[in-house]
């Protein structure tokens, strides 16, 4: 590989150049991991179809001030008197030097960070108009160009639009999304992409070899994996690499360098959190943590071990294990315990855990935390394997799928548990029908009071949408000052509904109904009273006989009395009783639906369930339509 010479005034100096600027690339055949870029490039300066604006976008360190700048040399080399651009620049006639030296007064650059606003852009515009010294082009070197101003990327626009035949402007930029879409759409955009760790790692050993230096292959494979798909980011660890292991570069030497556990030992902690073995886990992160990993880094090896044993999973066993190659057996084996859901809670706790490692005032107890979170994880049951248990369990005395059994929710421990809210309750009957009610039967035993059943009065569902009907043609709707404010008054057809006759409601025959009643087309907090704060006596329509608590209002009969009148044109004699009475309707029902859950966790399959979540209990019980409640 042709790489660029060391730089001349270091080496006179005795000052020593780092390997990101003294093997920078100088042409576009020494570019890594940027082929659609150098295709792109190269078949446009063959062909004569230059832009005369280029932005150039990409994460830091891929190359884009590096492209750039061997563009600027690749429009103005001169080799042989040549009069044309050269898709590869010689790098020997003096325009290439000059440019390569930063001394030619044809190409400017400038950074966009220091040189932000309006006045340096019209500075830098100032001279557009004068032809180049020496060389071909005269061009415009922006770096980090998103940093510039408003004001500055208006004083530019028109120059970008209509330049000078002998003015390129080339723009550098990690985000391209900044950069205002007037400017961008008048230049010709390249995106450079991350650099593959093996693009890398191939690279690296070519330089290293240069040098050199002796490292080993799985030392390489880090350096590539950390440096992220940036070329610069790469050679500065690698720099570093070789200042610390002396010339000699070991795999050991690069994890300690990086803060990265030793593999093995990775190995080892994650099949104790994969066992659900807690003690030995934190043993083993405390070892490692007493020889100076860090904790983020753990938990990330962690995360990216559960990531390959994933890829492993999809692959079949054959995704490349990159530095864990040495222990695929161990892993392999590892991987075949366990299953997609599992690695997938991996991920997601092991994600979640580095970031509060990272934000942890005590980075060790955070990354504790996590390592034993991750080993009850690991503990918990498969969700379709208990599925499937507590269906064996409860196959003795549960009924079959289609059956009509209670439907119930489990809540953990101190959550509230609703006693009448969570019931499901009748549908509203039509408007245009009587609300009918039976009478309740009277008997000793007040808790025989209990709300209307799942089995009379069956919650609706609907296993498909209603049809809609199709909208109306708009010729057939009425004229807009015709058109009511609720489009509920059309008909299916467009046309619009006939006034709906007055509600006809009756006396219905029960005390129960009666409060039922009032809620629904009455007084809402009437009813509350009537049910919580009134002992029912008897109901001999029109007479109803109550005891008030006392808490009761005083009015509450003639409130009533009125509320009846209102909603049925029936008088209703409404007399105060001193008998002992049933107790509150609203206690009533109560107790009735604490008796229906306790009926209901003596299900086989609700037993099953509260046997897998102690700390669990049934919350609601709901029945299927037309179904009846379970003996």
């Amino acid at each position: 590989m042709d790489l660029l010479p060391p730089d001349t005034k270091a080496q006179e100096s005795g000052e020593y150049v780092v390997l990101a600027r003294k093997y920078r690339p100088r042409d576009f055949s020494t570019m890594i991991g940027q082929e659609a870029l150098v295709r792109t490039l190269r078949n446009a300066f063959e062909t004569g179809r230059l832009a005369h604006a280029f932005l150039l976008a990409g994460v830091r360190g891929v190359g884009k001030t590096t492209t750039a700048r061997i563009v600027a040399r690749a429009l103005n080399c001169q080799e042989d008197g040549r009069t044309t651009p050269a898709a590869d620049p010689c790098g020997h006639c003096e325009s290439c030097r000059a440019i390569s030296e930063d001394r030619s007064v044809d190409v400017l650059e400038i950074d966009a960070a220091s040189h932000t606003g309006v006045d340096n852009i019209r500075e830098l515009l100032d001279g557009v108009r004068y032809a180049p010294v020496s060389s071909r082009y005269k061009i415009y070197i922006i770096d980090e160009v998103h940093m510039l101003s408003k004001g500055a990327f208006n004083a530019l626009l028109k120059t970008l639009e209509e330049p000078p035949a002998h003015v390129k402007f080339l723009f550098a930029t990690t985000e391209a999304d900044r950069v205002p879409i007037t400017v961008r759409s008048r230049c010709q955009r390249f995106d450079l992409r991350r650099i593959s760790a093996d693009d890398l790692a191939t690279f690296f050993a070519t330089l290293v070899e240069k040098e050199g230096v002796t490292i080993e292959d799985a030392a390489l494979q880090l350096i590539a994996r950390a440096a992220d798909g940036s070329a610069r980011d790469g050679l500065s660890l690698l720099d570093q690499a070789i200042a610390l292991s002396q010339g000699n570069v070991t795999s050991d030497d690069v994890r300690a360098m990086l803060g990265l556990s030793d593999q093995s030992r990775i190995l080892d902690l994650f099949k104790a959190i994969a066992s659900g073995e807690p003690e030995e886990a934190l043993a083993l992160f405390d070892a490692l943590y007493a020889d100076g990993a860090d904790p983020a880094g753990v938990i990330r090896s962690l995360s990216e071990f559960v990531h390959d044993l994933t890829r492993l999973h999809v692959t079949r066993g054959k995704a490349d294990l990159g530095p864990g190659e040495a222990n695929r057996e161990a892993i392999m084996e590892l991987g075949r315990g366990l299953s997609m859901p599992q690695l997938s809670r991996f991920w997601q706790a092991g994600l979640a855990g580095l970031s509060e490692v990272q934000s942890a005032f005590q980075p060790s107890m955070a990354a504790e935390m996590v390592v034993m979170r991750l080993c009850y994880l690991a503990q918990m049951p498969d969700p379709s394997s208990l599925i499937a248990q507590m269906r064996d369990a409860g196959a003795s005395g549960a009924p079959p799928p289609g059956d009509s059994g209670p439907r119930v929710t489990l809540a953990p421990t101190g959550a509230p548990v609703s006693a009448s809210d969570s019931a499901p309750k009748a549908p509203m009957p039509a408007k245009s029908l009587p609300i009918e009610a039976p009478a309740p039967q009277q008997t000793d035993d007040t808790s025989a009071i209990a709300p209307k059943s799942a089995a009379a009065a069956p919650a609706l569902v609907y296993d498909e949408e209603p049809p809609i009907p199709e909208a109306p043609e708009w010729d057939d709707l009425p004229p807009m000052d015709d058109i009511p404010t609720s489009m509920d008054e059309f008909d299916g057809e467009g046309e619009l509904q006939p006034e709906p006759e007055p509600e006809v409601l009756t006396l219905p025959g029960g005390f129960d109904g009666l409060v039922d009643m009032v809620s629904e087309h009455g007084s809402p907090l009437l009813a509350a009273q009537m049910a919580e704060d009134v002992h029912f006596v008897s109901f001999e329509p029109p007479r109803l006989e109550l005891r008030l608590t006392s808490r009761a209002p005083r009015d509450l009969p003639k409130q009533v009395q009125d509320t009846i009148l209102d909603l049925t044109g029936e008088r209703l004699t409404v007399a105060l009783s001193d008998a002992e009475g049933d107790v509150p309707l609203a206690e009533a029902r109560r107790n009735a639906r604490q008796a229906e859950l306790e009926q209901a966790a003596k299900h086989p399959t609700v037993q099953a369930a509260l046997q897998a979540f102690p700390s669990a209990k049934v919350q609601d019980v709901r029945y299927k339509p037309h179904a009846t409640p379970q003996e």
